[in-house]
């Protein structure tokens, strides 16, 4: 071998080990996608490897969110030990979905001064890509567009999910708009399963109230989904990440001014209902204009006011002025709210006559604004006419005993010997028997009326004590004026027992409730129930004393 030839070999055995190593340190951290020819929003993956030994974090991928989404990155590392070699790999995985078409590139990533070739990927638009309202759909309806201060709308929305939700990922409603105007939810989110169109769909549906403050012109938007959906074609396998955002529905709301020449309470709604209904101390409708009742029986007034486009907080406090005669007891007003938005206010109130005689019970009146035709309007109930009489309290009567003495014959015997003295000494002795027997028949009879009055007044006084055990104020009503006719009351007695009575029932259906104090009601009951032992054992001693 000459020295040409040697200096030949030398040369392709150092470009050999040139290329060798250029081919090594190049396939030693190097980038890869498994496709550079896809549809905008197709997933694709894109994948970067090393030989060195690096941790998930060395890779930005940040880079490509301006192009891109991104799927969460995975990374992986190992080491190899073969016949004593040791090597290392680190691969990093991320899922891409170019957001727009034309030519994209993927940068150059760098790793301890090493780099990856760019990528360029070619996207273009699919024909085939299913529209936003195929797979989301956002459905509003406003009730009412035009308002007046403290006047509200009702804003239905529904969110139509068409698409598996288990494909959605990082869902986001954003709830309607309206600056200006107080926005509140009216109901909670109801998410529910259903069929439209033979397609199985999630809905959530909920309720917004808009409440007018001031009169102006304002913009209402409806709710806005964003999302993205993992969506698989049919026509070539490949999996798209859609992202999804509705756009919102614009409203023009218009507040008007309130009318200059209204007078009283401001009220505007678009419908107002004023029902009523009377019921006797048994819970029976009274259905007449007048009605008999008696000092102490409970008349129940219960009124039932329905409103279009008022929230509850801005329903009237309605007041009813009784006369004198009359003792009234409000319960807490209950509110409703029906599936039309309409607000329910039901009040009860517990009229107990005082003294006999007519009484009028005075109509109820609301006056409001209708807004629907823009001008005041008023809506009543009828009253009603008590005629009182008093209580009945009879008692019982025991009749008294009437005897007729015998008529004795007197036969003169000229010779009478002993026989009138026999005479004389048996009809004693037949007055003295009936006498005795009389006594005897009149004593039984007034321990059997003791007895009856007795079990009676037990009776009525356990109901009593019962119903101030339960603090129940009709209860108490209805239980002691059954009780007073067993019972024989003093005036003294009467007063403080309707005194007491009265202050139980204003602490139980006053505005503000308090709590009850029933003992001392109790006590009085005690002693008179008490006294009634005394009283009967002093009249029934009179009564067999005659």
């Amino acid at each position: 071998m000459n020295v040409l030839q040697s200096r030949l070999i030398n040369w392709l055995t150092f470009i050999s080990i040139c290329l060798f190593s250029f081919s090594s340190q190049a396939a030693s951290f190097y980038a890869s996608v498994s496709k550079n020819k896809v549809v905008k929003n197709e997933v694709f993956q894109l994948r970067i490897v090393s030989d060195q030994r690096a941790s998930s974090d060395d890779i930005d991928f940040t880079v490509l969110e301006k192009d891109f989404s991104l799927g969460r990155p995975s990374f992986g590392s190992s080491i190899n030990i073969i016949n004593g070699s040791r090597s290392n790999k680190s691969e990093w995985t991320v899922s891409l979905a170019a957001t727009h078409i034309g030519y994209i590139t993927i940068p150059s990533f760098e790793l301890d001064g090493e780099k990856t070739q760019p990528i360029t990927i070619e996207v273009s638009q699919d024909e085939h890509a299913p529209d936003i309202n195929d797979l989301v759909e956002v459905q509003t309806q406003l009730s009412k567009s035009n308002l007046y201060p403290n006047e509200s709308a009702l804003l239905k929305a529904r969110l139509i999910i068409k698409a598996d939700p288990r494909r959605l990922q990082n869902p986001t409603v954003s709830p309607p708009a309206v600056p200006g105007l107080d926005l509140k939810a009216a109901t909670e989110a109801n998410q529910y399963q259903t069929i439209i169109d033979g397609v199985e769909v999630t809905i959530v549906d909920q309720d917004f109230r808009i409440t007018a403050e001031k009169a102006g012109s304002y913009q209402l938007s409806e709710p806005v989904f964003k999302g993205t959906i993992v969506y698989g074609s049919r026509y070539n396998g490949g999996t798209r990440l859609v992202p999804i955002e509705t756009t919102p529905k614009k409203y023009q709301i218009k507040v008007e001014e309130k009318p200059a020449d209204f007078k009283g309470s401001w009220l505007p709604a678009s419908k107002l209902d004023l029902t009523q209904h009377w019921l006797d101390s048994n819970g029976d409708p009274i259905v007449t204009e007048q009605y008999q009742a008696n000092v102490g029986d409970s008349i129940t007034r219960e009124l039932r006011l329905q409103v279009t486009g008022l929230t509850q907080e801005q329903l009237p406090n309605i007041k009813v002025n009784y006369p004198a005669a009359i003792s009234m007891y409000d319960e807490k007003p209950q509110f409703e709210t029906l599936e039309n938005g309409d607000v329910v206010m039901t009040i009860k109130q517990v009229l107990i006559p005082r003294e006999s005689g007519d009484i009028t019970l005075d109509p109820v009146t609301v006056n409001w604004w209708n807004t629907n035709n823009k001008h005041q309007q008023s809506t009543s109930v009828a009253g009603l006419t008590l005629q009182v009489k008093a209580s009945d309290q009879p008692l019982a009567a025991v009749p008294t005993p009437v005897n007729t003495p015998p008529q004795v014959n007197t036969v003169t015997v000229k010779d009478s010997g002993i026989w009138p003295y026999l005479t004389a000494l048996f009809a004693s002795l037949w007055l003295i028997t009936l006498v005795v027997a009389w006594r005897f028949k009149s004593r039984t009879s007034a321990q059997q009326l003791q007895v009856e009055q007795s079990v009676t007044s037990s009776s009525e006084y356990e109901a009593v004590i019962n119903a101030l055990a339960n603090a129940d104020g009709i209860a108490i009503c209805a239980a002691i004026n059954a009780w007073i006719p067993t019972v024989q009351l003093t005036d003294e007695e009467q007063a403080e027992l309707n005194e007491k009575l009265n202050k139980i029932n204003q602490s139980l259906y006053s505005p503000q409730p308090k709590a009850i104090d029933t003992k001392t009601l109790k006590r009085l009951i005690d002693a008179i129930q008490k006294q009634q032992s005394k009283r009967g054992k002093t009249k029934t001693e009179s009564l067999a004393a005659l």
